[in-house]
């Protein structure tokens, strides 16, 4: 096992391709490869399916349960830890459902039921959704729980990118400063120090833009004259 301090894989990048990957709607269900044919015990298979159905009736992405079915397969766990963590992962998007309404997207959801796991309060998950009622709060909230997986303080992890919500930061912005961060721990900084130090570049930054009367908000594009 890892030290307790040793940084994680990145999870920032992979939210973002999630986010693109899951514009398609997909018929989990109904795939011809499904893993629960690997599941041995007809049991545990059976609460699986039934799990999965009750997410989708509930209005509940299923996708991220897919997958957790699939990791506890690759790890050759067994067929009742799997059923556990699909029945656990449920409970927190349920949770977060509620927490981050109105939810947006799949990806949203699932980086809430991650921070979730991470050990972030249901009230942090609402105090953010408060801050940001119109944008979406996946990466963000990525960020948040890839900074306590890497050892940052829950305290300080919030504390600070609550802080940059209050400002203005944009999910770029997030995404940098979590690859910073990750980075400055991996080259022996403390986590915390690394975090405050960081966040405070982005805060400098988003307030030199505001001196000089720029927006920290992507361009949008014109409308069409057609």
């Amino acid at each position: 096992m890892a030290p307790a301090s040793a940084p994680r894989a990145p999870v920032v990048p992979l939210l973002l391709a999630l986010a693109l990957s899951l514009a398609a709607p997909s018929p989990l269900l109904a795939q011809p490869s499904s893993p629960f044919d690997a599941i041995a015990d007809d049991a545990a298979r059976g609460a699986i399916r039934t799990i999965i159905a009750d997410a989708a009736e509930r209005g509940l992405p299923t996708a991220p349960l897919v997958t957790k079915v699939r990791e506890g397969l690759a790890k050759k766990a067994s067929p009742d830890r799997i059923r556990y963590a699909t029945a656990q992962l449920l409970d927190r998007l349920a949770i977060a459902s509620g927490a981050i309404a109105p939810t947006r997207s799949s990806d949203e959801l699932t980086a809430a039921a991650d921070a979730l796991q991470a050990g972030i309060p249901v009230s942090t998950l609402r105090d953010m959704r408060a801050l940001w009622p119109a944008r979406p709060l996946t990466v963000p909230l990525g960020v948040l729980s890839e900074m306590v997986a890497n050892g940052v303080s829950r305290a300080v992890a919030t504390r600070r990118v609550r802080e940059l919500l209050v400002k203005g930061a944009n999910t770029t912005q997030f995404a940098a400063l979590g690859t910073s961060v990750r980075s400055d721990i991996a080259a022996g900084l403390a986590p915390d120090a690394a975090m405050e130090l960081r966040s405070k570049g982005v805060l400098s930054l988003i307030e030199s833009q505001a001196a000089f009367g720029l927006t920290n908000e992507a361009p949008r594009r014109p409308p069409d004259r057609n």
